[in-house]
This record gives structure tokens, C-alpha cells and sequence, in this order.
């Protein structure tokens, strides 16, 4: 039985949500960037609609607001993509060895180091 969004609680409504939303703060709103949450005020009133169309200057009134931060529509909030870093595949290789050094005898955990190995290196990560 599938529960409906709205009955959701919070921190499970943020888990569904966050894959396709971005986490930012007001100071970085451009124009034409559309609000995916909608914001709330200290006493629970709404002060900017889901959907919403941003502009520098709604991110200044944000701001008078006390809002530090709020979710955009259309980018993925990526940890990875945000702390990426190019290494060498020997350094890749090297790494995973250490990790995976204990148990590379095993056959399912030398297929997995196989295939996290690939995985990191198509991806770079």
C-alpha cells in the first residue's frame, strides 16, 4: 500500500524529494531559477509558493527574512558531483586494494572490487 506525499513526515518527504532538488543559499538565486519547496515563515505562514519563479531580488527579501537557504527545481543535489577528484587509475586501484585487502580472496568480493573498480574509473570519482 503506497502512502500518499502528503501524509508523509518531513524527513521522508525530503528523502523522496532531494534526488531531483538542489539545496542552495538565497545569495546564490538566479533569475529564472524556480523554487522547489515552498518557504515558511517562523510562524508557519507561507512566504513563497512551490513553484515560484526566483529573482536576486526575492533572495535579498529572503534574506531580510531570516531564510538562509531554500531547494530549486531541475538540478540534483550530488555530493559526489560537488567532490569530485581526478585520480589515476593505479591510485584508484591501489586505494580500493587497501580497502578491499582482507577479503579479495573471496569470489563475490573480488567481483565487487572488480566492479566498483570500473565504476570509479568510468566515473572518476
Amino acid at each position: 500500500m503506497s502512502v500518499p506525499n502528503y501524509l508523509l513526515p518531513d524527513a521522508a518527504e525530503h528523502a523522496i524529494i532531494q534526488d531531483t532538488m538542489k539545496k542552495i543559499t538565497v545569495d546564490k538565486i538566479e533569475d529564472g531559477m524556480i523554487l522547489g519547496r515552498e518557504i515558511c515563515g517562523a510562524s508557519g505562514n507561507v512566504l513563497v509558493s512551490k513553484g515560484a519563479p526566483l529573482s536576486a531580488a526575492l533572495g535579498r527579501r529572503l534574506q531580510n527574512w531570516g531564510i538562509t537557504t531554500l531547494y530549486i527545481e531541475g538540478e540534483e543535489d550530488s555530493l559526489a558531483e560537488e567532490n569530485a577528484v581526478s585520480i589515476s587509475p593505479e591510485k584508484l586501484r591501489e586505494d580500493l586494494m587497501y580497502k578491499f585487502s582482507n577479503v579479495i580472496n573471496n569470489p563475490i568480493m573480488k567481483q565487487l572490487f572488480t566492479t566498483v573498480y570500473q565504476y570509479r574509473l568510468n566515473k572518476n570519482v
